[in-house]
């Protein structure tokens, strides 16, 4: 678990004290990638990843893809590292039988569209989802990992978030600077608000191809001048908080948990306590809902989001060019 730091949006007296730690960070990530040789699968394999620690929305984005790989005929199959997962070897997640804690709350949740490889040997669950009747794997991260020679390599750029303080961990959000990053990219996607046009931000990172996506509100609507209380433990909490406000909902309170957090009949105690007080709606997101002890669920709203590619035929041709139509 991990709450971001203020000083990862920008740069203070800390992420400059932190500046030789980053680079060492940075050294032993080229040299641990330098060292592995990619494992070419015989399916094509597309990653989406991102740049900073933390949420950008790759997992919306992975959605969004397995629905449009299924519509040009394909069996797209997912392969996650399962980030907090006690289980360590090869499992296929089972959304009926398997925990969040036992495969992690993003595996659990993607398996709900697409059948979910966990494993940390990348290779070992490409080869299993193949095996069991995969035409395409999508990682779920990966971006810094070369273990699996890659077809299409997507980038996820939150449009307000953005880079953050643009400074490499533990000084910034950076997994890695933004020009490596970029220069191995196929294309980025830019996801939610923000005025600035697709092609402007592409030409001021100097990338070519370049896509807008955006949040599409799900969520059953509240009645008028009903109040929520809204809690969250995500990678960018503040985004949740940014669009129940531009949703128009009434937000009371907003409580923020550290990224993947557990919650505890404490912490649901607490919280359906303050929204007593209140008089006010508990509201969640999907990824956070899975972490609710399930007597609690009933009374938690989600808030249900559904990415739209702003021109999906141009996204369409971009995967055809590696993943073409499976007649």
């Amino acid at each position: 678990m991990f709450k971001s730091p203020n000083f990862w949006k920008k740069k203070s007296f800390l992420s400059y004290i932190l500046l030789p730690v980053a680079w060492i960070y940075l050294k032993i990530s080229r040299l641990k990638m330098r060292s592995v040789r990619s494992y070419k699968l015989s399916k094509p394999v597309i990653c989406v990843g991102n740049l900073v620690m933390g949420g950008a929305g790759k997992t919306p984005t992975v959605i969004a893809l397995v629905s449009m790989l299924k519509k040009m005929g394909h069996t797209p199959h997912i392969l996650s590292r399962g980030y907090g997962a006690i289980v360590k070897g090869l499992q296929k997640v089972d959304p009926e039988r398997h925990h969040y804690l036992e495969v992690g709350d993003e595996p659990l949740m993607l398996s709900q569209f697409a059948p979910t490889w966990v494993c940390p040997n990348r290779i070992k669950a490409g080869k299993a989802a193949i095996k069991n009747g995969a035409t395409v794997l999508i990682m779920d991260d990966g971006f810094q990992n070369k273990a699996l020679e890659k077809d299409l390599n997507l980038l996820v750029v939150d449009s307000i978030q953005g880079f953050g303080n643009k400074e490499v961990f533990p000084a910034g959000p950076l997994r890695e600077p933004v020009a490596s990053g970029l220069n191995r990219a196929d294309a980025v996607f830019f996801i939610g608000g923000g005025k600035t046009s697709t092609a402007r931000k592409a030409s001021s990172l100097g990338v070519g191809s370049a896509f807008k996506a955006s949040f599409i509100n799900l969520t059953e609507p509240l009645q008028k001048g009903e109040r929520v209380l809204a809690f969250s433990g995500i990678g960018y909490p503040e985004k949740f908080r940014l669009t129940l406000k531009r949703a128009g909902y009434k937000l009371v309170e907003f409580a923020s948990f550290a990224d993947h957090y557990p919650y505890t009949i404490v912490d649901m105690d607490r919280l359906l306590k303050a929204a007593e007080i209140k008089k006010a709606q508990l509201i969640t997101t999907s990824k956070d809902f899975i972490r609710i002890p399930t007597p609690y669920k009933e009374n938690v709203q989600v808030f249900k989001i559904n990415l739209q590619f702003e021109e999906p035929e141009k996204v369409q041709q971009l995967l055809e060019k590696a993943v073409p139509f499976n007649e």
